[in-house]
């Protein structure tokens, strides 16, 4: 019969044709992965150059904070908050005034803590002699408490912040200690300031007319 010898057209397929079908997935595969492969790229690109911009502007800033922590730095330096003539030695802040203490004024800072209490140690040179002006200034809660800390400190013998010479900070050319000094005092709000001024050498006398002027001059300044 003729349908067992001669084959249909239906059933008469292309002998390589299961060999065609692959190789157009392989096709479709290949240009999947070198578009998954551009895209990436790009990304990575784009990364590199987003990082390469941060770490320059990193580098740009670093000698900035340099600067800052050598101006923060206790060697001698003129401030603008000096009065004029004033040359700071050095200067220090603390939490802990009743560390920073003594006498009667001390056991007032156990019971009553200050926020806190700025010191300094400048020197001038009025009429071609050197002065050592040693200040603080302390920050309480409420301007009643300054009021209470500025009536015990102004009262004699009982004591005060001690002052950096007393803590053993100095400055080449310091005395060993605060002479019998002059003494100002000054109530602004919630802060108390406080000043006293002696000569570097020689005596010095609390009525001395200069160093009375030195003193408020400490107590004037911001």
């Amino acid at each position: 019969m003729s349908w067992l010898t001669e084959p249909d057209e239906e059933w008469d397929t292309d002998p390589d044709a299961y060999r065609k079908e692959p190789k157009s997935r392989l096709k479709v595969v290949a240009l999947v992965l070198a578009g998954w492969l551009v895209v990436s790229a790009l990304v990575l690109i784009g990364l590199l150059a987003f990082g390469g911009r941060h770490g320059s502007t990193s580098a740009i800033r670093a000698p900035e904070q340099g600067r800052q922590s050598s101006s923060a730095s206790p060697s001698p330096s003129r401030t603008a908050s000096l009065p004029s003539g004033w040359v700071q030695r050095a200067s220090d802040d603390k939490t802990d005034c009743a560390a920073h203490s003594y006498g009667r004024v001390q056991t007032f800072f156990t019971k009553t803590p200050c926020s806190s209490v700025h010191r300094r140690l400048a020197t001038t040179n009025p009429h071609g002699r050197t002065v050592v002006v040693a200040t603080s200034v302390v920050t309480f809660d409420t301007a009643a408490q300054a009021a209470t800390y500025r009536s015990l400190v102004t009262s004699d013998g009982t004591g005060n912040v001690s002052d950096l010479l007393r803590e053993g900070v100095g400055y080449p050319g310091a005395p060993a200690e605060l002479p019998a000094a002059a003494f100002a005092s000054r109530q602004s709000g919630n802060r108390v300031l406080v000043a006293e001024a002696g000569y570097a050498t020689g005596t010095s006398d609390a009525d001395d007319s200069t160093l009375k002027a030195v003193a408020t001059q400490g107590v004037d300044a911001p």
